[in-house]
């Protein structure tokens, strides 16, 4: 009794010695999905609920998690099944419980189930067809061997201890957890010993046996293989003619409990094409799983994909880029109609201008009108009246350069020049007469006259029966699509008190020019200040500071280097 003790306690401490350390978490394997781009299965075991870190070609990537399912895969399942001293009624209940077994295993994931005999003799199926050939080879191509006299002298051995060793010794799959299930009287020879391969099995074996039909020394040689075998390693033995134990020999039918593998399936993972570089860690491994799939390792189908997708981004920036053509063409094709638009020098817009000056009040025409020049202000009523020839205060004696000082001192123009004629210089085929007003000297007319021009009309001033339109350009772009009419006096310059204001050209005078119906408003007169010594052309001919001259009924007008007035006579 004290010896088979010590016997089972010496054996619980080599088993304890032989554990190892409880399991940590392990990378099974990481497989790209066949049929989605972008979808990885990976394999873990005894991860939890733990998501891994996946980076992809250097960088890491954010991915969804899709499933996580309880795998056989890495798990397969030996099934030993010794024809020795077995009944047929008790085969044909085997090999049924091994289709069973085999068929759940694959449901739950299995690569492969293994069958062998007693000799060693059998065949590796990967699927519940495969298998049931397997059965059929490996166990129907023998005859049954019952013993032939139970209570002979000699009983039949068995030769499974010789080759469970060989057979379970052999696990072709790396990181496999596999478990054994052996089907066997394990009536042994006394001098059979376990085989040392068994060391190296990493799952559990189980064994169930049975007494009946047995020779009457299988049971103490079985007992004695036994005690051998649990001194190697921890085994499991139930047998299937103890009614007590059959709960133990259904739980000890069921795959393993002590190991969790999972395939856990995550999309998200970016590939474009071409070899891919893929680190998936998971807390709790030393080392990641690491690995560079070339182009030709890569399913068929993520490849597809990406081209599909680098296809679609090529579509896109071609319509991006073909749309911001478009626009460019419409925004140019915009531009040069505004630009059509503003042509006045062609007078094509000259019914839409009388139109609109029939109906706006000529204050407000000027935000219209001269857009480029900024706002005009509204007309200021002015204390003296527009007059033509020197003051009431100034003498006959008055030189020349006297009248121009005293006209440019009205003015306010600082670039007055000295040198300026005072000789006005009347039109070709116009009444000198009709220019002077009543009650000047002799001498004023005959030398002509000086003027002395306010900016303003002080509403005295004839209306024209024949108003003037008007159109501006600068540098010889037009400043504003509309023209203007005009029926009483008005300035031009760069002050802001005129009716027309140049800002953008510094070579115009502040007051440069007046135009103002004369004959009683049968005509038109220019008058240039005195004091504008820059540019003031006429259709062509310069004219002088201080003249006075009669305009056509369309004229250009030059002022300084920039300035172009355009104008003509209306009907209406």
């Amino acid at each position: 009794m004290k010896k088979q003790f010590y016997r089972g306690a010496f054996a619980a401490l080599v088993a304890i010695c032989l554990a190892g350390p409880a399991s940590a978490v392990e990378i099974l394997e990481v497989d790209p999905d066949d049929e989605t781009k972008g979808v990885l299965n990976i394999g873990l075991r005894d991860a939890g609920d733990a998501v891994p870190v996946i980076t992809v070609d250097g960088k890491e990537v954010t991915v969804q998690t899709d499933g996580r399912a309880p795998t056989a895969k890495w798990q397969p399942l030996f099934m030993i099944v010794d024809t020795t001293n077995i009944s047929e009624e008790r085969l044909d209940k085997v090999k049924t419980n091994m289709s069973g077994l085999a068929a759940r295993e694959f449901k739950s994931g299995s690569k492969f189930v293994v069958i062998s005999d007693q000799r060693g003799v059998g065949a590796e199926g990967t699927s519940t067809d495969s298998v049931a050939g397997a059965i059929k080879t490996t166990l129907e191509s023998y005859k049954v061997i019952p013993n032939p006299d139970p209570k002979g002298k000699k009983p039949h051995y068995s030769t499974i201890s010789q080759f469970m060793g060989q057979r379970l010794g052999n696990v072709p799959v790396p990181k496999a957890q596999p478990w054994a299930l052996v089907f066997s009287s394990l009536c042994v020879s006394p001098d059979d010993e376990p085989a040392e391969a068994l060391k190296g099995f990493r799952g559990p074996i189980r064994i169930l046996t049975w007494d009946s039909g047995l020779h009457e020394k299988c049971g103490p040689n079985r007992e004695a293989w036994l005690e051998k075998l649990r001194a190697i390693r921890e085994i499991e033995v139930y047998n299937l003619d103890d009614g007590a134990q059959s709960d133990q020999v259904d739980k000890a039918r069921q795959g393993r409990e002590d190991v969790e593998d999972v395939i856990l399936t995550v999309s998200g993972v970016p590939y474009s094409g071409g070899l891919i570089a893929l680190s998936v860690e998971v807390p709790g491994v030393e080392k990641p799983y690491e690995n560079t799939w070339k182009k030709d390792a890569v399913p068929d189908e993520w490849a597809r994909q990406a081209r599909m997708e680098q296809s679609a981004k090529v579509r896109i920036g071609a319509a991006i880029a073909f749309g911001i053509m478009v626009l460019i063409v419409i925004m140019i094709a915009i531009v040069k109609a505004r630009s059509g638009g503003m042509e006045v020098a062609k007078w094509e817009a000259v019914g839409e201008a009388e139109d609109l000056s029939s109906s706006m009040d000529p204050d407000a025409w000027n935000s219209t009108i001269f857009q480029l020049t900024g706002a005009m202000p509204a007309l200021k009523e002015v204390r003296e009246a527009a007059q033509l020839g020197p003051s009431e205060k100034a003498t006959v004696a008055q030189s020349g350069k006297e009248l121009r000082k005293d006209a440019a001192a009205q003015l306010g123009d600082t670039k007055a020049d000295d040198k300026a004629p005072v000789m006005d210089e009347v039109p070709e085929g116009s009444e000198d007469t009709a220019a002077i007003p009543d009650g000047s000297t002799p001498e004023l007319k005959k030398t002509g006259m000086t003027v002395a021009m306010p900016v303003l009309d002080d509403g005295t001033g004839y209306d024209a029966q024949a108003p003037f339109e008007i159109g501006v350009l600068l540098s010889g772009k037009p400043v504003a699509r509309k023209t203007k009419k005009f029926r009483k006096v008005f300035s031009i310059g760069r002050a802001t008190d005129n009716r027309v204001v140049i800002q953008k050209d510094d070579t115009v005078h502040r007051y440069h020019v007046v135009v103002r119906p004369a004959l009683e408003g049968k005509e038109w007169w220019l008058e240039v200040s005195p004091t504008s010594t820059n540019r003031t052309n006429l259709n062509g001919k310069d004219l002088r500071p201080g003249g006075r001259y009669r305009l056509p009924a369309r004229f250009r007008l030059q002022l300084g280097e920039a300035t172009e007035i355009r104008g003509r006579q209306s009907k209406g």
